[in-house]
């Protein structure tokens, strides 16, 4: 899966510019508020129809325009390809080979994963964060996931008011589904941490450290469904004083280790930071055992995080992944002895090469 040219118009700096990467590593360098980052944004957006800075995709469009368009042509297994995105104040408007289709036939024909330093702060961030995390790496490998979450979101929000409101007799009901799809929902997580785990174990081993993803219910399916009805029976009067519901997937604990400890309390900044990059590689190993071929990995300034040690051991991974990589940097000599890596200066929103 590679892209083989992006032409960007009125996309928040960049007013119009056509970007031919290399088919390996692409270090995009700027001065902040150049525009680097609305490039490696431009390619998230057209691959996910949505962007990892804003929650309205419409703010990605240039204040002097109405409409911003990403206009992407890549190959994937030698099949040649083009994703269009037009991005208007109330819609979006997206094709595929000049065809409209259907959303998630969209979503599944060019993938596109982003580390952002920010991620680090999804460590020391609420519960509901990391599970997040987990979830959003799912959707990845797993096309029938995001729907079995939307739907077990919107039982728990039909059960809430049912609490909220003291109608109790639909609540056995409720409590049915909950366990039924909660016991779906933690075995899928459970299964995809068991996954990263390994990878992290075998194959990411080049840091001095340790790391591990923990989880409560490490149960099989079936057991999950029986824990889940036991405890809502446990908790039903817990639930009806607090008219809401306590129990289920939505409350899973999902954590982060090193050696043995809880990374948010034990571990450094850069430890933090390299557990980020560890669990994006080890989700793109994943998704490659899944899939049979690799995601397109954008680094938002995410070099200039590491100490020296850890950027070598960083470059090392790099050089060794078999697809196509978007770097942005403010340091110009990032990375600038290697031969399968080009080098690209963004100015006022424009992009050239240089070396």
């Amino acid at each position: 899966m590679i892209i083989e040219s992006l032409e960007i118009r009125n996309f928040r700096n960049i007013k119009n510019s056509i970007f031919e990467p290399n088919n390996k590593i692409n270090i995009i360098y700027g001065e902040n508020a150049n525009g680097k980052t609305s490039f490696i944004e431009s390619i998230y957006t057209v691959s996910n129809l949505k962007s990892f800075r804003t929650l309205n995709t419409s703010e990605a469009i240039n204040i002097e325009s109405n409409i911003a368009t990403v206009d992407c042509f890549f190959k994937n297994n030698n099949s040649k390809q083009n994703l269009k995105l037009d991005i208007r104040k109330t819609t979006k408007v997206y094709t595929k080979n000049n065809k409209k289709i259907k959303i998630d036939d969209y979503l599944w024909s060019l993938f596109s994963i982003v580390f952002m330093p920010d991620d680090i702060f999804l460590i020391n961030g609420s519960p509901s964060k990391k599970r997040d995390l987990i979830d959003k790496a799912i959707f990845y490998t797993d096309k029938k996931y995001i729907n079995i979450l939307k739907n077990y979101y919107k039982i728990v929000a039909n059960k809430n008011i049912n609490l909220k409101n003291n109608k109790l007799s639909e609540i056995e009901n409720w409590n049915a589904l909950i366990a039924k799809y909660s016991s779906i929902i933690v075995s899928i997580r459970n299964n995809y941490i068991d996954r990263i785990n390994l990878i992290l174990k075998n194959n990411l081993n080049n840091f001095k450290y340790n790391y591990e993803i923990t989880k409560s219910t490490p149960l099989s399916e079936s057991d999950l469904y029986e824990f889940y009805i036991q405890d809502l029976k446990r908790n039903i009067d817990k639930e009806i004083k607090y008219k809401y519901s306590i129990i289920g997937a939505h409350r899973q604990n999902i954590d982060f280790n090193i050696d043995n400890k809880k990374l948010k309390i034990f571990g450094s900044q850069g430890q933090k930071r390299s557990f980020i990059l560890l669990f994006r590689s080890s989700q793109i190993i994943d998704f490659e055992n899944i899939h049979g071929f690799v995601p397109i990995l954008l680094l938002d300034d995410m070099a200039s995080e590491l100490d020296d040690l850890n950027q070598n051991i960083f470059f090392k991974i790099l050089n060794d992944f078999p697809g196509q990589i978007f770097i942005t940097t403010t340091d110009k000599k990032l990375f600038s002895n290697s031969d399968n890596i080009k080098h690209f200066c963004v100015e006022d929103g424009k992009i050239k090469s240089f070396y």
